[in-house]
């Protein structure tokens, strides 16, 4: 399976229906791979590189078999350490959860439990030097609407204070971060004695929490209004500067160290766009997102300015997916 970042993996292969582009500008040389997001039958994406651009269509390889994904159970989006694969999975009312490792081809290797009550739904998974880190922050749940399935069984407000645990030796250290729900996980990194973790929160707002590994002290610092975010990948699980996602119908860009944010209006909500590096230097590259029926291509540190590039799609992407980009081998 191709490496994507927490979407299945997707080679040309698999590919069922393809066709070819209108591309709008020209597409830079490091834009060599695919575009791809995960839906419920299958795998989409735009393939970008030298010869134009190409949209396809074709079935999603799972990554994990049915019979390792019990009813009711939720699982992270998986996170890539640069060898294998970490997940967190849980079922409500076990008293635990797993710690899940994969391989490339999406084979379990390793999992571990570690104890956790209640019915958390698992968003989020992050991987530093030294630990996993975990998310419990729940929701409201509702067992009958899980049996009936007839609508999210996760609905309401929490139903206590969200916590973060830094897993190491199968039992996590938990430190409490006040009451909301953490919708995904930006990045994480550790800082001289401290683990830095920036996530987003709902509604809708990019928010810091530094936690002090010999005090058990929390310190938090909210960040601008973003409803997804991510980090220049090759900064992940590392210190980073540039925070990019979105907010409403805008792209935004955040710079950490300076306390500033750019943003773009595309005028419809945008799927979370995807860092391509152009050089060595953190936040020097693009950003590709899908904006409606349009695949933008931005200068990272011109956001504001003109596309790089416009890709025109058969049709609109919905907002609610999750995109990865693929380097081309």
């Amino acid at each position: 399976m191709e490496r994507v970042d927490g979407v299945v993996g997707v080679v040309a292969s698999v590919r069922e229906v393809a066709e070819a582009l209108v591309v709008r500008g020209a597409l830079p040389a490091e834009l060599d791979g695919a575009l791809v997001w995960s839906g419920k039958f299958g795998v989409s994406g735009v393939c970008l590189g030298p010869d134009g651009a190409e949209w396809y269509r074709g079935p999603r390889p799972a990554a994990l078999a049915p019979a390792d994904r019990p009813a009711g159970a939720t699982m992270a989006r998986p996170v890539f350490d640069g060898e294998v694969w970490h997940t967190a999975m849980s079922h409500p009312d076990l008293g635990y959860a797993e710690h899940v490792t994969l391989g490339d081809d999406g084979e379990v290797l390793r999992a571990e439990p570690f104890p956790l009550d209640g019915a958390p739904r698992m968003r989020a998974v992050g991987v530093t030097d030294r630990f996993v880190v975990v998310f419990d922050s729940a929701p409201y749940y509702s067992r009958a609407a899980d049996l009936v399935g007839l609508r999210d069984p996760y609905s309401g407000p929490a139903t206590g204070p969200a916590r973060v645990g830094l897993l190491a030796y199968g039992r996590p250290d938990w430190f409490e971060l006040g009451d909301g729900e953490v919708l995904s996980l930006v990045n994480v990194y550790e800082d001289l004695g401290r683990v830095v973790v920036d996530a987003i929160w709902a509604p809708g707002v990019l928010r810091r929490h530094v936690l002090d590994l010999a005090t058990g002290g929390v310190r938090r610092v909210d960040l601008p209004a973003m409803d997804v975010g991510t980090v220049d990948e090759r900064f992940a699980g590392r210190h980073h500067r540039f925070v990019f996602g979105t907010a409403g119908t805008a792209i935004v860009r955040h710079d950490v160290a300076l306390g500033c944010t750019w943003r773009r209006e595309v005028g419809v909500t945008p799927v979370q766009p995807v860092f391509v590096p152009r050089g060595d230097a953190e936040g020097d590259g693009w950003v590709v997102a899908v904006a409606g029926d349009e695949v933008l291509v931005l200068d990272a540190a011109d956001l504001a300015g003109p596309p790089v590039a416009v890709v025109r799609l058969p049709f609109a992407v919905a907002a609610s997916r999750q995109a990865a980009w693929v380097p081309r081998r």
